[in-house]
């Protein structure tokens, strides 16, 4: 069975639909800042899954707030999008990420560093919460030089800290324009490169990420129900 591949950090702009179906891609988060309208997105999203029935459309929002802010408005925000992303880059704040229910995805938590900006502490606690630590490929793609091979090193390390911890992984492109989309292999191929089995880079952009989503859904699903009920 041929494998669905996910892209859970890209961000909300609605010609990013056409080119992440002609890549292959069988889903993409649009995600929007949570500084934003998330109503406003929100209708947004909704007009687009309208004339899409090729692609599924993910709802997420990404936390790039101060330490102290990250869990009201992660809290707020779980109730009403699929995904719920931190901007990383921040010690405390990827700790935060690692260690909180209400939080999917940890982005980029290398950001900005010297250092992978997590450690086997951190991974612990992802792997008991249950979020998915990114590698933005995007950070890569952007680096010149000497940066590249920094961002490479960190990369690998998170990898690193991942396969012994067995912390969940994931390779998103963060595009901010179409030219930075990748296709699923390819995003694959950077953790395969980097020292994660073959294995387990397939799994990370393909049933991890599906599992994750039709989990959130099914919750977000229940919660309408029991407002609509009257619960």
């Amino acid at each position: 069975m041929e494998r669905k591949f996910y892209d859970l950090n890209i961000s909300f702009d609605k010609n990013f639909v056409q080119r992440a179906k002609k890549l292959g891609l069988s889903g993409i988060c649009l995600v929007a800042n949570s500084k934003e309208n998330i109503e406003d997105y929100l209708e947004k999203i909704k007009e687009i899954k309208k004339n899409e029935t090729n692609i599924d459309i993910i709802t997420g929002i990404l936390i790039d707030e101060k330490a102290d802010k990250i869990l009201k408005i992660a809290k707020n925000v779980r109730r009403k999008v699929e995904l719920v992303l931190v901007a990383g880059g921040n010690y405390e704040i990827n700790r935060i990420a690692c260690s909180s229910d209400y939080i999917d995805i940890l982005c980029h938590p290398d950001k900005g560093r010297q250092d992978p900006g997590i450690d086997h502490i951190c991974c612990r606690e992802a792997r008991e919460h249950d979020t998915i630590i990114e590698l933005n490929f995007r950070e890569l793609l952007t680096a010149t030089g000497m940066e590249k091979i920094r961002e490479l090193n960190k990369m690998k390390e998170i990898i690193r800290l991942c396969n012994k911890t067995k912390a969940k992984f994931i390779v998103n492109s963060g595009a901010t324009n179409i030219f930075e989309l990748r296709g699923g292999r390819e995003l694959c191929s950077l953790s395969f490169c980097l020292g994660a089995s073959l294995y387990d880079s397939l799994l990370a952009n393909s049933e991890i990420a599906e599992k994750l989503i039709l989990k959130n859904r099914e919750k977000l699903n229940k919660k309408i129900a029991g407002v609509e009920n009257g619960r």
